[in-house]
């Protein structure tokens, strides 16, 4: 039987500074599967973990893409950190067998996370999503990675604003065609009859914003044909992994 996968979200998420060296770290160390987070280039091309779109500069907001890594790594981060850079955070865990799952705002995004993981040979522990925000067609936003990789895992976030999660925006055709893994729902619209809609048509069924030991509870016992729900992301992936831990044995 398999056990659930845990996401730590940006690390230990509502707990220390998101997206910093010490929340990624004291999520390992709390025992999550991985970490979920966001990707940005910086002005030469260089890959940060951050999930904002610009930073305050001399009381200004200027575009990540327009600073170079040296500016923003002046940037200090509310725990007085920097913001750490992809290779940082792949040089400094490469030992713990961390996986991690990336929402990308672009194919270039993701393109360039491939390389940069093929260098640390980690392909096989990386996962590329599309953000739940984007209304963006899977073909459209993912047709460019999968011909630059044909086997990386992808991972489908459903658009959030569909108020009931139908089979038509699953995207079957295109989730075949780009050879695309997994469903990623958020956990209000989270139920078995959906679980077992996903499971049913072949596809890993994963689950984000899990925040309460009720909903944690209740999710971590469901079960398919004696399968657990595939993944769960969460800003309390402690608490998450202890249950985890009791309720699947």
């Amino acid at each position: 039987m398999n056990k659930t996968i845990i996401w730590g979200h940006r690390g230990t998420g509502f707990t220390g500074t998101q997206n910093s060296f010490s929340s990624f770290r004291n999520a390992i160390d709390m025992g999550v599967d991985g970490i979920k987070t966001e990707t940005k280039l910086s002005k030469e091309g260089e890959l940060i973990l951050s999930y904002f779109n610009t930073l305050k500069i001399n009381g200004e907001e200027v575009p990540i893409q327009e600073l170079t890594i040296e500016e923003i790594k002046k940037f200090k981060l509310e725990n007085n950190e920097s913001i750490p850079t992809l290779r940082e955070v792949f040089e400094a865990f490469k030992n713990s067998d961390t996986r991690y799952n990336f929402d990308i705002a672009n194919p270039k995004e993701g393109i360039q996370i491939i390389k940069t993981a093929k260098e640390y040979g980690l392909v096989d522990h990386i996962e590329l999503a599309k953000p739940s925000t984007r209304p963006d067609s899977l073909s459209d936003f993912f047709t460019e990675i999968r011909n630059f990789d044909k086997n990386v895992m992808l991972v489908n976030s459903v658009f959030l604003k569909h108020s009931v999660i139908e089979d038509k925006h699953f995207e079957l055709d295109d989730m075949r065609k780009l050879n695309i893994k997994g469903i990623n729902v958020n956990y209000n619209y989270t139920n078995f009859e959906l679980f077992k809609r996903v499971k049913d048509h072949g596809f890993k069924f994963c689950v984000w914003g899990v925040l309460f030991k009720r909903s944690m509870k209740k999710l971590l016992t469901m079960r398919y044909k004696g399968e657990y729900i595939d993944a769960m992301m969460s800003n309390q992936p402690g608490r998450l992994v202890k249950f985890r831990n009791e309720l699947q044995n």
